[in-house]
């Protein structure tokens, strides 16, 4: 099954995390780079932006003083961060983001998919096509939720877990569902989140 782009959050080990997936049919030439707080997804050819503006953005950045991490599939990551640190409720910075932005204008009208976790409470959204859906989620030992671009655009239980950042983005790439290019996440620390990119080894000729 194809589902585009996926956002997970959940929570092991008394620690909340996010993880995200890039899927892709149209520009599988991706990666993923930290930069300081934040995650960025970009093609390796610069050119292809000029084919498709959306495929370059940050998809997890920390906010809050640290204390929320975002992830999303496009720049309403950004203003979710930016509510979040100006102290609007998580909740309502993703509603408000995704409202703001709506779907993207592409031939897919692909939905802008959204979520941020905070001590034990999660919340995911999604903007498409004529809807708009944000919900809390109360992170429980070992519990995960995710939401895709397609397919799976309802809010559901996924067995995603790890002890790590790193271990995170492995099992966000691992999940079987089709075409994976990278993968992010971050997972939460003493007083902030570690960031790790999953970045597969491009395949070589034989």
């Amino acid at each position: 099954m194809y589902v585009g782009r996926i956002v997970v959050i959940g929570r092991t080990k008394n620690r909340s995390w996010v993880g995200y997936r890039v899927s892709s049919r149209s520009f599988p030439n991706r990666r993923g780079a930290i930069r300081g707080d934040t995650v960025l997804v970009s093609p390796v050819d610069p050119r292809d932006l000029e084919k498709n503006p959306y495929i370059a953005y940050n998809c997890i950045r920390l906010a809050g003083g640290k204390a929320a991490a975002i992830v999303a599939n496009g720049t309403q990551a950004d203003m979710i961060a930016e509510k979040i640190s100006d102290g609007t409720k998580p909740l309502d910075a993703v509603a408000f983001s995704l409202t703001a932005y709506g779907y993207e204008r592409d031939e897919l009208d692909t939905p802008r998919i959204a979520g941020v976790v905070m001590g034990d409470r999660g919340w995911l959204g999604i903007a498409r096509n004529g809807e708009i859906r944000a919900k809390e989620f109360d992170l429980a030992e070992d519990s995960a939720f995710l939401v895709a671009t397609y397919e799976k655009t309802e809010f559901e239980v996924v067995n995603v877990a790890g002890k790590s950042a790193g271990e995170i983005a492995k099992a966000a790439f691992d999940l079987d569902l089709e075409l994976p290019v990278c993968s992010a996440a971050a997972f939460e620390a003493e007083g902030s989140f570690e960031l790790a990119v999953h970045n597969p080894e491009p395949a070589k000729p034989e």
